[in-house]
């Protein structure tokens, strides 16, 4: 048996939790440069609003309403997220963080009478640990399980609900609502005249293999109650990447090289937080694609590196190096990006024979990044920086409606008067 533990509209109630008066009030939340709608409370969601929609096209009916709107804070939401799964680690130790907001749990070694009880009471400890709602589903797979907390959340509006023995549910849910089913696969379900959930837990096996996929085919099968999968650990990615849009379109070479410096930055922290190194690196840029006044143009380059690197000072000087051959003045550039990929582990590392650095050198940049990992997590993203990386960026996204770090930084802790 598996449980689902999702958190009821994370973003928002993540902006809610130093913000008590917010409660039952109409919130949103936005992308990146203030773009689109990510997240909604449930008032907006009442008001019509759908995700993704453009902001400027509701921003007038979010006036007429008294609608709250926040910039997205990930620095925040990561740490609330952060939070949650360390509450629910201390509470069952085997789990699988699934997404930022999203964790599944192997109940199996728990006699199957006191699953419900169990999460009833997990529910309530998160809420009361973390200020964080979520619903949990249950069910005998993760599919079906995942099933259970949209029933929770979406039909019931329960903190709990166990799917076992209650399966004319599935007759209950349309198709598009099962997990893994896109867009294109759900409308291709329904030209076959597969409707709901049960619907689909009736399909020929081999059929849908030949039609579809095998990862259908294992959807079929976990609807029925066959598990195709346990849960996994964590594992080192493959690649990083690290971009965002301008605030404002850029023209000059400096600029870029700044937004390239801090993009490696950027990438090169998630790379010392996995404990890996990068053997390629590669950067694009590219123009807004919907100014069709402007001239347009995109690039991008990469190249190997002799030796694989977490030494930031040689990244950023490898990316300027790519952003130097690939930029041309005379556009307005609105995008950059910084790629690592062929990451290894730092253990795994193998010199090349012909350029290989001293291990005195690899000490002295070793003890030089710790000093830097060590400075900015005690004090902050960004505390100690390189000068490559700017001071004054005109080029940020922007985030106008952004509410403070509570919990990550020290200069925007809440105050509170008594």
């Amino acid at each position: 048996m598996f449980a689902l533990i999702d958190c009821n509209n994370f973003y928002v109630s993540c902006e809610r939790l130093f913000k008590p008066a917010l409660a039952n009030k109409p919130i949103l939340v936005l992308s990146n440069n203030d773009g689109c709608v990510i997240a909604r409370s449930n008032e907006v969601k009442a008001l019509g609003v759908q995700m993704g929609v453009p902001y400027f096209a509701v921003k007038a009916l979010c006036k007429q309403h008294k609608v709250h709107v926040f910039s997205s804070n990930y620095s925040l939401y990561a740490d609330i997220s952060r939070r949650v799964m360390s509450v629910i680690e201390d509470n069952w130790p085997v789990i699988e963080v699934y997404s930022i907001d999203e964790a599944f749990l192997d109940l199996n070694t728990l006699p199957q009478s006191e699953h419900d009880e169990f999460c009833r009471k997990l529910q309530k400890t998160i809420l009361r640990h973390t200020g964080i709602p979520v619903s949990i589903g249950i069910g005998a797979t993760k599919t079906l399980a995942k099933l259970a907390n949209h029933i929770a959340k979406k039909e019931l509006r329960i903190p709990v609900f166990n799917i076992e023995n209650q399966y004319h549910w599935l007759a209950k849910i349309v198709v598009g609502e099962v997990w893994g089913i896109g867009r294109q696969w759900g409308k291709k379900l329904v030209q076959q005249g597969i409707y709901t959930a049960h619907d689909l837990a009736g399909m020929d096996l081999q059929l849908i293999k030949n039609v579809f996929s095998v990862v259908l085919q294992r959807t079929v099968l976990e609807l029925r109650g066959v598990s195709c999968g346990s849960l996994q650990d964590f594992e080192s990615r493959k690649s990083i990447i690290s971009s965002k849009s301008f605030g404002c379109m850029q023209t000059e070479y400096s600029a870029l090289a700044q937004a390239i410096s801090s993009h490696c930055a950027r990438a090169w922290e998630k790379l010392r937080h996995q404990k890996l190194m990068a053997c390629h690196l590669s950067i694009f840029i590219k123009t807004n694609r919907f100014r069709l006044d402007l001239p347009q143009y995109q690039q991008s380059i990469g190249f190997k590196l002799i030796n694989p690197t977490d030494d930031l000072r040689h990244l950023i000087r490898c990316a300027k190096l790519c952003l130097r051959k690939i930029f041309r003045s005379g556009f307005h550039y609105q995008k950059v990006g910084v790629y690592l990929g062929d990451l290894i582990e730092k253990n795994c590392l193998q010199m090349d024979l012909f350029n290989q650095v001293s291990e005195k050198e690899l000490n002295q940049t070793e003890r030089l990044m710790s000093v830097l990992d060590e400075i900015n997590t005690k004090y902050g993203r960004h505390t100690l920086r390189l000068a490559a990386e700017g001071y004054v960026k005109p080029w940020a996204m922007r985030a106008q409606l952004r509410s403070p770090s509570y919990t990550t930084s020290w200069s925007e802790l809440p105050v509170v008067i008594i």
